[in-house]
């Protein structure tokens, strides 16, 4: 399915029915990710799981212009799907630049999500902080893939544009959510991290900063995404509760 959104298609799907729980993939992932690491077998047989893929990605449109780009811009589009398929409250799940993403979309819609989930992204980080966790972006395609697992690897090259990548990086530290803002609207937030992830001190202490609840899942930041079973009981006592008791 399809939806037009600032003059760019977005490509989603949508599965299962009940509460709506809005799936957020990272860079340079695609929404099918959460298909494949078994998310929405599980989360479908109790919510109504939207899985965009966010511009740039999958089968959405890839502009090479850094000014389509920015989280913000992308929250937007969330929100166009969410309009598209009625959903008028969600529960908003994403992991590491879908984080980012999700932290605009709790910020430009509060009265929109019912909780947070995030996951993979320290939450609540200021520009300096993003360019500083972000470092620089690789020179080519090859080398953002040159130490994964060859078959992986060819399949993420496949599924890129690189161009419309870089155009996305380009845009990591532009637009932050703090911790301020998210304060400013609150909602039940839910943060995590693999054990063996880079920066997780940092995660810990920006989940501290806030506050909310943070949870450590095994792995690095691959295997944090990965391993399915690791997060989705975590995920879903979360989205139980926020559903029995939402934000206001």
């Amino acid at each position: 399915m399809f939806v037009s959104s600032r003059g760019y298609k977005i490509s989603y799907q949508v599965f299962g029915a009940g509460p709506v729980v809005v799936l957020l993939h990272g860079h340079p992932m695609w929404g099918g990710r959460w298909v494949d690491r078994g998310y929405v077998a599980v989360l479908q047989d109790r919510f109504r799981v939207i899985v965009p893929d966010l511009l740039g990605h999958g089968d959405s449109d890839k502009p090479h212009d850094p000014c389509a780009y920015g989280d913000h811009r992308i929250a937007s589009d969330v929100l166009a799907v969410m309009e598209r398929e009625g959903a008028h409250h969600a529960h908003v799940w994403g992991y590491s630049w879908g984080a980012a993403v999700a932290e605009h979309v709790a910020v430009a819609a509060p009265g929109r999500v019912l909780s947070l989930m995030l996951g993979g992204f320290p939450v609540g980080l200021d520009a300096r902080q993003r360019a500083a966790l972000i470092g620089q972006p690789p020179a080519s395609i090859e080398e953002m893939f040159a130490e994964w697992p060859a078959a992986l690897a060819e399949t993420y090259i496949a599924r890129n544009d690189f161009a419309a990548i870089q155009a996305v990086q380009r845009t990591f530290d532009k637009f932050p959510v703090t911790i301020s803002d998210l304060r400013a609207a609150p909602h039940p937030t839910l943060a995590y991290y693999g054990v063996d992830d880079t920066r997780l001190d940092l995660a810990r202490q920006q989940a501290q900063a806030l506050p909310c609840r943070f949870e450590q899942v095994p792995g690095d930041h691959v295997i944090a995404f990965a391993e399915s079973a690791n997060v989705l009981p975590i995920a879903i006592a979360h989205f139980d509760a926020a559903t029995e008791t939402p934000a206001r």
